[in-house]
């Protein structure tokens, strides 16, 4: 899925549910395991810092999307980076821009707003000049690097090998920056094969590792058979792209199952070499016509036998196995988020099956701790009121808070964050919040949080994206709404 492209908010997660659901179950399990909730950030001021169509100063910056990452100094005070996906004005082409933000004042202010890549647009990166044609998924660091895909807008029917599809890298500067290109078709991955042109969800840490999921010319193991290519979940650095790691790979076999592992989806890493990875699998059964999801947890330097099984289908496991072996019984679909002990946050959508709607719309977040799963929140069917009807991907920092979006049965969202045993809302829909562009307080109306793992810091600040209502009378009107890059100050 295109960053620049798809806009999604946390009405997506509506869905007309039913079944037997509990309500809401919070467990001390958690990386920050048993902090009290006097310790954590739960009074947070927030900005809004930067209008979509605002003209002036930031009249490059068009329409913004819910894919804002945030890449502030581990310093804790002065210029910090976030980078934010929309559209360039006045061509209305997708892009992604470097926001420039001054963190010492109190609110924080948008020095500069840059285009760094625009669809259809020129992109120079280390004397290799193409025409950027498809922008895809991304990460940020402290560092205020910016890794992505990008697709090359190809002139011609022939195909060449330096217009290929790869990984950029974006290094900001005290202008604009310099783009670089650090992995690109047939470079050699370190296991003896060589990258394809298909490459997938990536991940890269404060320490300038990076973990990205790639097609390679790796056969699938030999006792597999069926697979006409190979994808592999790779680690690397930024500074020895030529020695990746495979972590693992189309055939490769999940722990404590007998399913083979297809394709890799969405990806994140931390600190100390935690991974987390969704991936598609099937068993190996002639039988069996249907494939499953399942989420991996490992140390990306460690053998493959001691990765460890968070999540899995029933078609890859029943849920009684599931249960006996202490993992969710569910399908995968958003992003999960690991931290620096491998403590995963994550959402399933469970597979139990309903007359009257089908399957996979009932919701979990679950907390991946100590060797077990836990069950934080489920959504609760045909709901209304305070009732959470949908959940957004959540975000979990460097200590074990997990940050997340649940919507309710009234249609309003709200931001919470749980140190695994209590859970704290921060704001909700309705809440007025002050800014600029326009100057003084307007009234949240969404939320749009999770899309990208790296939306908080060290220091517990918040980037993302939200709509406001220009005037509160006027809910309905798509005139009446403003989309805002807001900050969020804990304290």
């Amino acid at each position: 899925m295109s960053d620049t492209t798809n806009k999604s908010t946390r009405r997506d997660f509506v869905k007309t549910i039913s079944g037997v659901l509990g309500g809401i179950s919070l467990l001390g399990h958690g990386t920050a395991r048993g902090l009290a909730l006097g310790f954590m950030p739960n009074s947070y001021t927030f900005y809004r810092v930067l209008a979509a169509n605002e003209g002036g100063t930031f009249g490059a910056l068009g329409t913004i999307t819910g894919s804002v990452m945030m890449a502030s100094p581990l310093s804790g005070t002065g210029i910090g980076y976030v980078y934010v996906h929309g559209t360039v004005n006045p061509s209305g082409s997708p892009a992604v821009f470097a926001v420039v933000i001054d963190f010492t004042p109190t609110p924080p202010v948008v020095v500069r707003v840059m285009p760094i890549a625009i669809e259809g647009g020129p992109l120079s990166a280390g004397g290799n000049d193409i025409t950027v044609g498809h922008i895809g998924t991304g990460s940020s660091n402290a560092r205020g690097e910016y890794v992505t895909t990008i697709s090359p807008a190809e002139p011609s029917a022939t195909i060449a090998v330096d217009n290929s599809p790869g990984i950029y890298l974006f290094r900001p500067g005290s202008d604009v920056g310099q783009w670089s290109r650090i992995i690109g078709f047939a470079d050699p991955v370190g296991d003896g094969s060589f990258y394809g042109a298909d490459f997938g969800d990536l991940a890269l840490d404060d320490d300038e590792n990076l973990l990205l999921a790639a097609a390679t010319t790796q056969s699938p193991a030999a006792t597999v058979s069926g697979f006409s290519g190979s994808q592999a979940l790779i680690a690397t650095s930024l500074g020895a792209t030529a020695s990746g790691r495979v972590v693992l790979q189309t055939g490769d076999m999940l722990p404590f199952g007998s399913a083979a592992i297809e394709s890799v989806g969405l990806i994140d890493l931390a600190a100390k070499n935690a991974f987390a990875a969704q991936v598609t699998a099937k068993l190996l059964d002639p039988t069996v016509t249907r494939s499953g999801t399942a989420l991996v947890v490992g140390d990306t330097q460690a053998a493959r036998a001691e990765q460890r099984l968070v999540a899995a289908s029933p078609e890859l496991i029943s849920p009684q196995d599931a249960s006996n072996r202490n993992i969710t019984s569910g399908q995968t679909f958003f992003g999960p988020r690991v931290d620096p002990f491998q403590d995963v946050a994550f959402v399933t959508h469970v597979s139990t099956f309903s007359q009257s709607i089908g399957s996979n719309e009932n919701e979990i977040l679950g907390y991946y701790s100590n060797g077990s799963p836990h069950q934080l929140l489920q959504t609760q069917a045909f709901a209304s009121g305070d009732a959470v009807v949908g959940l957004g991907a959540p975000c979990i920092d460097s200590a074990g808070l997990m940050y997340g979006t649940v919507l309710l049965g009234d249609g309003t969202t709200r931001l919470f964050i749980s140190d695994g045993e209590s859970r704290e809302e921060l704001l909700r829909g309705g809440k007025l919040i002050g800014g600029r562009a326009p100057s003084g307080e307007r009234a949240i109306s969404e939320i749009l949080f999770g899309q990208h793992s790296t939306q908080v810091d060290a220091f517990g600040r918040l980037a993302f994206t939200a709509e406001f209502l220009l005037d509160p009378k006027k809910p309905e009107d798509p005139k009446n709404v403003i989309t805002a890059l807001v900050i969020g100050i804990p304290g």
